[in-house]
């Protein structure tokens, strides 16, 4: 996806869920979602961490973790976590024109956060963010190379994986097929959308 195409849409994407997380209740936040060990808040902190860094924020951050990228994540997850939501939701909203990605990574992997941490505190509430399966889409070209290293494995290896909502189809095997959004969550390595996808292909999962 072309830069100027994704930061619009990523703006978009934060305001729509901070609006769906403020509508629930304090029980629904405090409930597990998929990020093993983090609550729906706990998502909604991390999306705040990433939409108000910079370069020179995380790096710092980054010292503070043991330059170790997950705990950095985890530990400024969990600084955040217990904020009240009102304040949380406030801030992605002002920071949601926040450009930050790693360095050299494409603009599309921070369209990815959004939509995969979206669904990682939404999908346990039968609730979901409306984007387009475009986003999805391009955001998978980009996922799919780096998938293994930034989410410690590949089940969509050995695999074609093809999306029913959209004219987007790659690699080589057994057929896997759903909306680019569930794909996406699979190269993501949320097993928890295994019900959600259809084909020959899932008895490798």
């Amino acid at each position: 996806m072309d830069v100027v195409e994704v930061w619009p849409e990523v703006r978009h994407l934060r305001w729509q869920f901070a609006d769906l997380i403020e509508s629930l209740d304090e029980r629904a936040w405090s409930l597990p979602s998929w990020c093993e060990g983090w609550r729906v808040r706990d998502v909604l902190a991390h999306l705040v961490h990433l939409a108000e860094a910079t370069q020179l924020s995380m790096a710092a951050d980054m010292i503070r973790g043991g330059l170790r990228p997950d705990r950095t994540l985890r530990e400024a997850a969990r600084r955040l976590g217990d904020v009240p939501v009102a304040e949380l939701t406030h801030r992605l909203r002002a920071a949601a024109d926040g450009r930050y990605h790693v360095l050299g990574s494409p603009a599309a992997v921070a369209l990815g956060e959004v939509l995969v941490h979206g669904a990682d505190a939404l999908r346990p509430l039968d609730l979901e963010l409306d984007g387009p399966p475009s986003d999805a889409a391009g955001v998978l070209e980009a996922y799919w190379r780096i998938g293994q290293f930034a989410f410690h494995g590949a089940p969509h290896k050995g695999l074609t994986l093809k999306a029913t909502d959209f004219d987007w189809a790659k690699g080589r095997g057994p057929e896997v097929r759903g909306r680019a959004i569930d794909l996406l969550l699979l190269v993501a390595n949320r097993r928890q959308v295994l019900p959600c996808l259809v084909g020959p292909g899932l008895t490798e999962l």
